[in-house]
């Protein structure tokens, strides 16, 4: 079986677990390695902003974005 990576951006809830893309979510009892890297709040807001404009989303701001991203991860 070959490895392949998987770059995220997660976040830690109240609870103490780590928000997963539903592809790895789907993964119940599978080991990972994991490197936990802090970013800074603002970068991937900036960062899927910037996409969103270069996709014709013109009209979204990081806080359409932020809730975007929290929604897709079952973040409230």
């Amino acid at each position: 079986m070959k490895a392949e990576a998987i770059r995220f951006i997660g976040k830690v809830l109240p609870d103490g677990h780590l928000s997963l893309p539903a592809e790895a979510a789907e993964q119940i009892g599978r080991v990972f390695d994991c490197v936990l890297l802090p970013v800074k709040d603002q970068d991937i807001y900036d960062f899927a902003e910037s996409l969103a404009k270069e996709k014709g989303f013109f009209s979204m701001k990081a806080d359409d974005i932020e809730t975007i991203i929290h929604e897709s991860r079952g973040v409230r």
